[in-house]
């Protein structure tokens, strides 16, 4: 018996109509990946918001809350009875209070307060943070975590029960409060990664706000704080301009025995 054989035409149709459908399917993939490619950048532009600083935003930098001083550097030491008195201030001129990393959270216009504290010492938990959970405001503790559990300095039990009220919450100021801007790429890129880490594995919570020790940074130390994953950078220069990038946030000083006037023309 002779086999039925296949039919040429069909089989040179089939034989065309394959490749045709396997660049259909290759293209649709190829413009899937730069729709999704076009998507991450632009929601990875919009997350890092350049521009999340604006005039309405009043950015405070203390670092110790205590009427005791000791060491060298007694300006830093703000009493307990201006703090209390500042955030009195604060709470009638209409300010709301936000975290180191929600700047790109506020409106147009919408009044804040960054309450930040640098190099994460006790009275931080002693007695801003008591002041806190008074008034009901929040502020952001920038720790560099070779000192945590030091003399004078937070621990990691004290940052935890501060997390939890949901007033507190903490970012980088490096592992041991290196100047950055004088480091080595290498050795300045693991201060920032390994702070971060450090932090991370503590508390549980993304670590995007960093704090450049004693305000030192330079383009190099801005590329490599965007590399590791920080979206919130602050210096310790005063604001003198309208707007400002992310990677180099300023901060006005708050410092012993500034009167109640110089506190509100901060905020005015």
């Amino acid at each position: 018996m002779t086999k039925t054989q296949p039919n040429k035409t069909q089989e040179e149709k089939q034989s065309k109509k394959n490749p045709a459908l396997a660049r259909a399917i290759l293209i649709s993939v190829f413009l899937f990946c730069i729709a999704a490619g076009l998507l991450l950048f632009f929601l990875n532009k919009e997350e890092k918001n350049t521009y999340s600083y604006s005039p309405e935003t009043k950015i405070l930098l203390y670092h110790l809350v205590r009427d005791e001083t000791y060491g060298d550097y007694e300006y830093l030491f703000v009493r307990e009875s201006d703090f209390e008195n500042q955030l009195l201030e604060i709470q009638r001129l209409g300010y709301q209070t936000v975290f180191a990393d929600e700047l790109s959270k506020l409106k147009d216009g919408e009044k804040a307060v960054v309450l930040t504290f640098d190099d994460g010492y006790s009275d931080c938990y002693d007695t801003v943070y008591p002041l806190l959970q008074k008034y009901g405001m929040k502020a952001t503790f920038f720790i560099s975590t070779a000192l945590l559990g030091e003399e004078n300095h937070l621990t990691e039990a004290q940052i935890l029960e501060m997390q939890e009220s949901g007033l507190c919450r903490f970012g980088s100021h490096t592992v041991t409060h290196i100047r950055l801007d004088e480091a080595l790429t290498e050795e300045a890129e693991r201060e920032l990664s390994e702070s971060k880490k450090a932090l991370e594995d503590l508390t549980g919570e993304k670590i995007i706000s960093l704090a450049y020790p004693n305000g030192a940074y330079n383009d190099l130390v801005e590329l490599l704080a965007e590399k590791c994953g920080y979206l919130y950078c602050y210096t310790t220069n005063a604001p003198t301009e309208p707007y400002y990038e992310n990677t180099a946030l300023p901060r006005s000083y708050v410092v012993r025995d500034m009167t109640a006037e110089e506190f509100s023309a901060i905020l005015k």
